[in-house]
């Protein structure tokens, strides 16, 4: 069973996000720690395990020695390199277990695009390894294309339904200050359509921000959590799951009624944490495009197959609704700075702090946090939240 109420998110922080910042990865991660501590009422010298979100800025091979020495070269007893799941939860894990009191789960980029623009491309063969998408000129947007476009086929979804997530998305990000697009104003289902075509049929509305930032969130034990400066958010459920689509397989059927890795996440973590689906009152899901949040919602079990757009349309998401989510905007509205994977768990956190003025939820007290890659059947990794 999930050791509940083993581990608490004790400290969050995010840096400004922007189109572009003037500024290092590493400086982005080092202000976001240092925030996060700070939030959380604990120093560098009560860390004991780091989970940082991608490579080392400098591009070291060794990223255990790498923030060792950041942290005053010092052992650190759990270090784990993040994958694309919030990550709080092997976090939590691992302080139930007693390998360290106190985590850091951080991510920061800046400089460089997520996508084609930011991929080298090697000067010698062979510049792509096997079974790559890269290899038929595809990316990102090129997969969910093919992705949305059978969704759309199969349950005759239009393209109007797809924008509905975005433009709700942005009416959220419009109360959250913080958020990269908020400030532009409200949008249309026809300013989405009206967007240029991206890869067909998403359009440019369709598609995540790409964006520079970075994050931080603080864990820490029960007997740490109680004496931190804000109340504690415990981790109370949460898993991680991977599959076979990984942007260079298309399973038959592509869309399946068989549980993928969102759904197999959402077992686990309603299980280990005894709540059920209408006990969330607030979540963050994954909406790296519109077509994914529509699909979040059927695998994770709030609607079925090919009911994303109606539950979507009827407003169960938004605020004042049973469950809003993606409050802060989202990929679509807020920001998404690559491993942008932590930035769920800290919006939830401020939710059940209740700390998100304008687009605050009242009364939540239990959050769902989702964080994914490769598409809902690829890799996820889902944690449920419970406020003190």
């Amino acid at each position: 069973m999930f050791p509940a109420r083993g581990a608490a998110i004790v400290g969050v922080y995010t840096t400004a996000q922007a189109k572009s910042l003037e500024r290092s990865s590493y400086s982005l991660q080092l202000e976001a720690i240092k925030g996060a501590l700070s939030d959380a009422g604990l120093t560098a010298a009560d860390v004991n395990g780091v989970v940082p979100m991608g490579e080392p800025p400098d591009g070291r091979r060794w990223p255990q020695q790498f923030w060792a020495a950041q942290f005053g070269g010092r052992p650190l007893t759990y270090v784990q390199v993040g994958t694309p799941s919030p990550n709080i939860v092997n976090a939590a894990l691992a302080i139930s277990a007693g390998l360290a009191d106190v985590v850091v789960v951080f991510s920061g980029k800046a400089g460089f695009r997520v996508g084609p623009r930011g991929t080298p491309v090697p000067k010698t063969a062979p510049r792509i390894y096997d079974w790559d998408f890269r290899v038929m000129g595809a990316s990102f947007a090129q997969f969910y294309a093919m992705w949305a476009r059978r969704y759309m086929h199969e349950f005759s979804v239009t393209s109007a339904d797809l924008a509905e997530v975005a433009v709700r998305h942005r009416y959220h990000a419009t109360l959250n200050p913080e958020s990269v697009m908020g400030s532009r104003g409200e949008i249309t289902i026809d300013d989405v359509l009206g967007s240029r075509m991206v890869s067909d049929p998403l359009h440019l509305l369709d598609c995540a921000l790409d964006t520079d930032g970075g994050h931080a969130l603080v864990l820490a034990s029960s007997s740490v959590a109680r004496d931190c400066k804000k109340a504690p958010v415990w981790v109370i459920g949460g898993a991680e799951a991977a599959d076979t689509d990984f942007y260079m397989t298309i399973d038959v059927p592509w869309i399946r009624s068989e549980a993928g890795a969102v759904r197999r996440t959402g077992d686990i973590a309603f299980a280990q944490a005894g709540v059920t689906r209408s006990d969330i009152d607030v979540a963050n899901l994954y909406d790296c495009f519109t077509v994914t949040m529509l699909r979040d919602l059927e695998e994770l079990g709030f609607c079925g197959l090919g009911e994303g757009p109606s539950y979507f349309n009827e407003g169960h998401t938004g605020l004042g609704a049973a469950m809003p989510c993606n409050t802060d905007g989202g990929l679509l509205s807020g920001s998404h700075i690559g491993m942008i994977h932590g930035m769920q768990a800290i919006e939830v956190t401020r939710q059940l702090r209740g700390e998100c003025g304008a687009r605050q939820v009242q009364g939540a007290r239990i959050g769902l946090v989702l964080a994914q890659g490769a598409s809902v059947h690829g890799y996820a990794g889902t944690a449920i939240l419970a406020s003190d």
